[in-house]
């Protein structure tokens, strides 16, 4: 028996298997000059740039806020100039609107200017993620080779979720996070025909990445081994819990900031006051600067913090509001995968001194980062992935999976919107289809007019005329429906003279005529009207009475269906 690919993937399939490769690979030299960037201008401001927690001792502590504050200036005067760009141009840049709404493509100009401002706030010491900026040049990258390459038989938006995944996998050296975050983010699908393409990018893209800059995974944790006593099973438990309302209580902070920051208009103020406040945050501790990736190291290592891990978690999201609520451009990845990291192992910490032996602090910190990441980001098995694949411990996929999920519920429990409004979008477009598929159409019920069967051609054509309808509805005495008599048939007869205008209808009727019952579902009245050339159809109230209670119609349907189509 021979095997032919062909059989399983379309021609536009096998086309998108083709295109992820160059997709990951530019994605990931898209990363690598993001980094790059960062690590030049940190090198200038510093004698040694690589650990921004460390770098800003070289200045006294009261100078922080200057550096800071001066970096959001920047950051805010390159995103003023971004936003009079955009409201000229009309365009927005975010990738997953363009990927959700299949938009032409990402403009160059806008995307450019929003990552250089990020790299200002990221340079500077901001608290908050390199992911954004990194993903969105991606992105940028993917939208372009579409519009080079002009692949007639993959859309544009498909390109763009490729790079997009093979960047986000460029940063954190986990190509199957990446992958699934757009799966799940943007598409809100996980079928292997929209997921191959982006496995292919992501893994490219870490693929070129370890091929140029021979990095290894970020968080490699193979040392010790997750061990399931009931303490250590207690532990995991007790993280999925406080990560559901340290990730809710995180997303509420960012938010109660944004308003705190609203009334202040120009951006390069408003990010300036946002640096100079997390400046101050830092002189507490330095710990809170940046993303959080070498604090995060620490803390899987048992390394030496000199802040407790309550004060560091207190200040992290402190910081983190800050810098988002001035409107900083940049991603929540990283820090709240240190949230996570310090809620895990502070859990983990506060149980051992009740007596419980989970086991070695960092495996808990690695089990946090996952769970606070799904519920500030509602993507649970990016999560779980991420944190797998970053780490590398193969003992740690059963409780990242259970502690996650807890986390995702929790925090859905609070009503948290996560970090991507498109999220919002797909959820609302699941629970329509959800609605359209379970529920009955007697909401659509409109009514209708009708005539006995003892009415006469000129009445039906009168009132078909009326109505502008092309069949009229005949019914006995009881409202049991009979069938119907076409408008045309009766306007036709009288205007030749070949039918009296008193002539009685029962000869006319047809009664095999499609009908619907009120306990129909959407679905099936659609199904119904697909095969059809009726704009209505006559709904009834049971099989065995029979009784008229109206239509429904067509563009009613399509209106109930509009919210997910």
């Amino acid at each position: 028996m021979t095997f032919n690919a062909l059989t399983l993937w379309q021609k536009s399939d096998a086309v998108s298997l083709l295109i992820a490769i160059p997709a990951g690979i530019l994605a990931a030299l898209v990363t690598i000059i993001f980094r790059e960037a960062i690590s030049g201008i940190n090198g200038l401001m510093f004698s040694d740039g690589s650990d921004i927690t460390r770098a800003f001792y070289e200045f006294p502590r009261f100078f922080w806020p200057v550096i800071t504050g001066f970096g959001g200036l920047l950051a805010g005067l390159l995103l003023h100039l971004c936003l009079s760009y955009e409201k000229k141009a009309g365009t927005s840049p975010d990738y997953l609107d363009v990927i959700d709404k299949k938009l032409p493509g990402i403009p160059v100009i806008s995307t450019v200017l929003r990552a250089l401002s990020s790299l200002a706030s990221i340079a500077s010491g901001g608290s908050i993620g390199r992911e954004g900026a990194m993903v969105q040049l991606s992105a940028l990258s993917g939208s372009l080779l579409a519009k080079v390459a002009r692949f007639e038989s993959v859309r544009h938006a498909d390109v763009i979720a490729m790079a997009a995944a093979g960047g986000l996998a460029a940063v954190y050296h986990a190509p199957l996070a990446g992958a699934l975050f757009i799966a799940e983010i943007a598409f809100g699908v996980t079928a292997v025909q929209r997921l191959i393409p982006l496995f292919i990018s992501a893994s490219v893209a870490v693929l070129t990445v370890r091929s140029i800059s021979s990095d290894a995974p970020l968080y490699l944790y193979s040392s010790a081994s997750f061990a399931p006593t009931p303490g250590a099973i207690t532990t995991v438990l007790v993280i999925g819990i406080v990560a559901g309302i340290a990730g809710s209580l995180f997303l509420a902070a960012i938010d109660f900031s944004r308003k705190l920051f609203t009334p202040i208009v120009h951006p390069a103020w408003r990010l300036g006051l946002g640096g100079v406040l997390v400046g101050l945050v830092a002189m507490v501790s330095p710990l809170v600067l940046g993303n959080g990736f070498e604090v995060i190291d620490l803390i899987l290592n048992d390394g030496a913090l000199q802040t407790s891990l309550l004060a560091l978690l207190i200040l992290k999201i402190l910081a983190t509001a800050l810098t988002v609520g001035s409107g900083a451009v940049g991603g929540l990845f990283t820090p709240s995968l240190l949230i996570g990291a310090a809620a895990g192992a502070l859990v983990c910490l506060v149980l051992q001194s009740l007596g419980f032996d989970p086991g070695p602090v960092g495996l808990y910190a690695a089990i946090g980062m996952s769970a606070l990441l799904a519920a500030t980001s509602h993507a649970p098995l990016m999560s779980i992935m991420m944190a797998f694949e970053m780490t590398l411990n193969s003992s740690l996929l059963f409780p990242l999976m259970l502690a996650t999920a807890l986390s995702y519920v929790v925090a859905s429990r609070f009503k948290s919107t996560g970090t991507y409004p498109v999220l919002n979008r797909l959820n609302a477009r699941f629970v329509a289809k959800s609605e359209f598929d379970t529920s009955f159409v007697t909401p659509l019920i409109q009514p209708c007019s009708k005539v006995l069967k003892t009415a006469t051609a000129s009445q039906v054509m009168s009132e078909g005329l009326k109505q502008k309808t092309r069949f009229v509805y005949v019914v006995d005495h009881d409202d049991c429906f009979l069938g119907v008599v076409a408008t045309s048939d009766m306007a036709t007869g009288i205007i030749e003279g070949t039918l009296s205008p008193e002539a009685t209808i029962e000869a006319f009727i047809q009664t095999d005529f499609t009908i619907i019952y009120k306990n129909t579902r959407y679905e099936q009245a659609w199904a119904l009207f697909a095969t059809l050339p009726l704009e209505r159809l006559p709904v009834l109230d049971h099989p065995d009475s029979r009784r008229l209670l109206g239509v429904i119609t067509k563009a009613s349907l399509l209106n109930k269906a509009k919210d997910f189509i």
